[in-house]
């Protein structure tokens, strides 16, 4: 059993010595519970950035920032996920997840792919594949957020034989006024799950199903409030859905509201799951060869 703590928590809008402080805070206090892994949400250090000037002199602090979290996790002896962070490499600008084991050290670095609509002004999209490493649950990936709508993700991921993906999240439940001023709003009112989460907790549950592995999604809690680059103040309500879920239902584990909260889970080893999922369905072996399209001779439906 592998035990980690999900923070469903709120950041405050940039106050990154604050957040850090609340991430030390967190670290500390749980840490003496066996914890052996913490995440938190998407954008935690700094709350929501908009504005490339603004996301442009908090990447040029990744470095500072990434040690002081190596030290933490170094200190406390766990493995740490501190949300993302702007970060600058080769010209680009990335929003940025890491992942810090218990000495202290780097063992992965990934850049957000499939950006927000709001971000897709400032932030560079991510040039790489993502990268499978080993971390205290196994074989494991790194995404962030609206990642989880790209299918080649995590056909990427089963490739390189990736038991679990970790997904650091900041989801809203309402489009916010200044994207609404650029795509416009739509013609009609409808009535879907999306507003109380139902949509969002489906759509993890799926990728679970469907590419065979197990899904842990970390979630901000409450309302975050943030300035948008036109300076106007806004308020995002928390979609929640921090969770945790393994195929067959072999680990399911969810926060049931919106509120800041944190989800402390007993992890078995998903191998068996895994196994038994594949005897069922044979998902990672269809998606490896390619099948159905391999088999055709015709192969402009493709």
């Amino acid at each position: 059993m592998i035990r980690i703590a999900l923070c469903q928590l709120n950041p405050k809008a940039g106050k990154p010595r604050k957040n850090f402080a609340t991430i030390e805070q967190v670290v500390r206090k749980y840490s003496k519970q066996k914890i052996k892994l913490f995440i938190f949400p998407e954008d935690f250090l700094n709350g929501v950035l908009r504005g490339r000037q603004d996301i442009l002199l908090a990447g040029k602090k990744f470095d500072f920032w990434l040690n002081k979290f190596c030290a933490l996790a170094k200190r406390y002896k766990i493995d740490l996920i501190p949300g993302s962070l702007p970060s600058i490499e080769n010209s680009g600008l990335y929003n940025t997840t890491v992942y810090i084991n218990s000495a202290g050290k780097i063992l992965n670095k990934y850049f957000k792919t499939n950006l927000w609509l709001a971000e897709r002004e400032d932030y560079s999209i991510n040039p790489y594949k993502p990268k499978a490493f080993d971390s205290v649950l196994g074989k494991t990936m790194q995404i962030i957020c609206f990642d989880v709508m790209d299918r080649r993700i995590f056909e990427e991921a089963i490739k390189q034989n990736v038991k679990w993906i970790i997904n650091t999240s900041l989801w809203c439940l309402d489009q916010s006024k200044a994207l609404a001023k650029k795509r416009g709003l739509p013609s009609k009112q409808y009535n879907i799950a999306i507003r109380k989460s139902e949509r969002l907790n489906a759509l993890i549950e799926t990728r679970s199903h469907e590419y065979n592995m197990g899904m842990i999604f970390c979630n901000i809690g409450g309302n975050h409030r943030y300035l948008e680059s036109d300076c106007y103040q806004e308020v995002k309500r928390s979609a929640g859905c921090t969770q945790i879920i393994a195929p067959l239902d072999g680990i399911r584990k969810r926060v049931r509201n919106r509120k800041e909260q944190i989800l402390i889970c007993d992890i078995p080893a998903i191998k068996d799951y895994i196994s038994d999922h594949e005897i069922l369905y044979g998902r990672r072996k269809d998606i490896k060869t390619n099948y159905p399209y391999s088999k055709l001779h015709d192969t402009s439906i493709l």
